[in-house]
């Protein structure tokens, strides 16, 4: 189900699963569905459901014993909780999932707690620790032989390199990434990787390449029906286009992704696509237009509580501003 992205089908038989157990008093298969549970709802974009899941089967598992499967919840939570960019109590989650895995011996699981606490510690900008932990995870799953897993590892890896700017190996990093998703016939995945290299590319000026590789996300992401990660894809490829001074064509994929955005709730996302938009626009001497969409983005961003965002929209308001009036 997740590999083919049938989240409706996952979430039925998790339900049906959890049931089941509460039914026969089996608190052990208890804690084991709702962990199920929480990575479904976690993909469906229903954070907070999956949070309260996580943390109950957490609770369960701790209760009964069952080290491993609280691992599994733990980890699940993290990704949760940084979703919802409570990004400090994501990564103790990470952390504790890590510890537990190291504790009991599992290895490959080790490696993905570390994958997902390296791409939580990115978001709250700790990148030196965050390319870290990345890179014991992907050494884990070479050790292990798991390719897919290796390659979550190297894609999380190229983000937090482009962050501290060695450019060059982050390209590296998200190419690997995607040619071994590739080879492992997950598109879904493929698509983010390849989303992240044309992030990589644009930063070494390279814009052609980067607009490729940000069309083909697109396409992957239409392909498997990923509204949220179209969106995504859309706000990365109007930002190439607006580097390449392809204006039109990045103020148009700047108002579907924040259209995208509004659709499916995330607001910061929608303040960071109308905060590109209005950069475009004023390249583009629309400034009416640039004001208008610096104001929203700086709004949002009050809203969500991300004061560096915020700050930088209400500089290219400025900026708009001062360019209408010169």
């Amino acid at each position: 189900f997740d590999w083919r992205r049938r989240f409706d089908d996952w979430i039925a038989a998790a339900t049906v699963s959890l049931a089941a157990a509460r039914r026969l008093g089996d608190r052990r298969r208890e804690g084991a569905a709702l962990t199920s549970l929480g990575n479904a709802l976690l993909e469906v974009r229903r954070f907070d459901e999956a949070i309260t899941a996580c943390q109950d089967a957490a609770a369960i598992c701790r209760e009964t014993g069952d080290r491993h499967r609280e691992g599994n919840a733990l980890g699940n939570l993290g990704l949760a909780l940084a979703e919802v960019r409570r990004f400090d109590e994501a990564i103790t989650a990470h952390q504790d999932a890590a510890a537990i895995y190291r504790e009991t011996g599992d290895r490959h699981r080790e490696g993905s707690a570390l994958n997902n606490l390296g791409l939580a510690l990115a978001e709250a900008r700790r990148f030196d620790e965050a390319i870290t932990a990345c890179q014991d995870a992907a050494a884990i799953h070479r050790e292990t032989g798991d390719r897919h897993r290796e390659g979550s590892a190297l894609n999380n890896l190229g983000i937090a390199l482009r962050e501290v700017r060695r450019f060059d190996e982050a390209i590296t990093a998200c190419q690997d990434a995607a040619a071994i998703y590739r080879e492992t016939g997950d598109r879904h995945r493929e698509g983010m990787a390849l989303g992240n290299l044309g992030l990589a590319l644009r930063r070494v000026r390279r814009f052609d390449e980067a607009i490729t590789a940000h069309q083909e996300d697109l396409a992957i992401c239409r392909e498997t029906g990923d509204l949220h990660g179209e969106g995504m894809a859309l706000n990365n490829l109007g930002s190439a286009l607006a580097e390449a001074r392809r204006f039109d064509e990045a103020i148009t994929a700047h108002q579907d992704a924040a259209a995208i955005y509004q659709e499916t709730g995330d607001r910061h996302r929608e303040g960071t696509a109308l905060n590109n938009l209005g950069l475009a626009l004023a390249e583009a001497r629309r400034f009416d237009e640039a004001i208008t969409a610096c104001q929203d983005a700086a709004a949002i961003f009050g809203e969500t509580g991300d004061d560096y965002s915020e700050s930088v929209a209400l500089r290219n308001l400025q900026e708009a501003r001062a360019a209408q009036q010169a």
